[in-house]
C-alpha cells in the first residue's frame, strides 16, 4: 500500500469522525459501538469472500471502525474510568 492511500484512508476516518461526532455527540457507550462496528468489518468480509458485497463496502466498514477507535482515544467512553487526555500525554508511540 503506497503512503497516498493511507493518507486518503487518514482523510476518510477524519470525515467520518466528523460525521459520527455531529450524529451522535457524547461519549456514552463508544466501546460498545466500536464493538458493534468491528463486527459489522468481520461480516462485510465473509460477505466480501462470498461475493455479497463490494471492496468499497469493507472499505467503508473499516472507516467506521477506526473512526470508533478514534472516538474511544480520544473521545473516552464515560462507562469506563479512562482519561484520554492522560492517556494522549502520556503515549510514547514505537518509533
Amino acid at each position: 500500500m503506497e503512503l497516498n492511500e493511507t493518507a486518503l484512508f487518514i482523510n476518510r476516518v477524519e470525515a467520518e469522525l466528523r460525521f459520527a461526532r455531529g450524529k451522535f455527540p457524547g461519549n456514552t457507550i463508544q466501546m460498545m459501538a466500536l464493538s458493534e462496528e468491528v463486527g459489522e468489518l468481520a461480516k462485510a468480509l465473509i460477505d466480501h469472500r462470498s461475493g455479497k458485497c463490494t471492496a468499497a463496502d469493507v472499505y467503508a466498514e473499516a472507516v467506521q471502525v477506526a473512526a470508533m477507535a478514534a472516538r474511544v482515544a480520544v473521545d473516552g467512553d464515560s462507562s469506563v474510568p479512562y482519561s484520554p487526555h492522560e492517556g494522549a500525554i502520556t503515549y510514547r508511540g514505537r518509533g
